[in-house]
């Protein structure tokens, strides 16, 4: 799982943006949008992915930007609840990538010493 920011400016007023908004969060595991024209998403694919899913339903007028974050790597001046949601899927992340312990088997017994 990645954890990708994306600013966007969408600027044509006469064009319908919707469906970018239906692909930002319909390929997203879990999202968050707080500061205008910016989004946070948690999403299995990487920043290239995601940017390949959004441009097309853009103008070549509009504007993207689309950064791979890591979890717990992040500072600013947001509401309580906005660091409650980047810990919790920070958490989610780096779980998700630690490796499972490995269950080896048993030692054999050495055999004695003979003198």
């Amino acid at each position: 799982m990645n954890l990708l920011l994306i600013t966007f400016a969408l600027r044509n007023t006469d064009r319908d943006y919707s469906q970018f908004f239906v692909a930002l969060r319909g390929n997203a595991l879990n999202w968050w949008h707080f500061i205008e024209q910016t989004a946070v998403v948690s999403t299995e694919h990487d920043a290239d992915a995601f940017t390949r899913l959004l441009l097309p339903l853009m103008e070549t007028t509009d504007s993207l930007l689309v950064v791979k974050l890591s979890p717990h790597q992040f500072e600013g001046w947001l509401p309580k609840y906005a660091w409650d949601w980047f810990r919790k899927v920070s958490d989610q992340i780096v779980q998700q990538k630690a490796p499972s312990p490995a269950i080896l088997p048993p030692t054999p017994p050495r055999p004695a010493l003979k003198k």
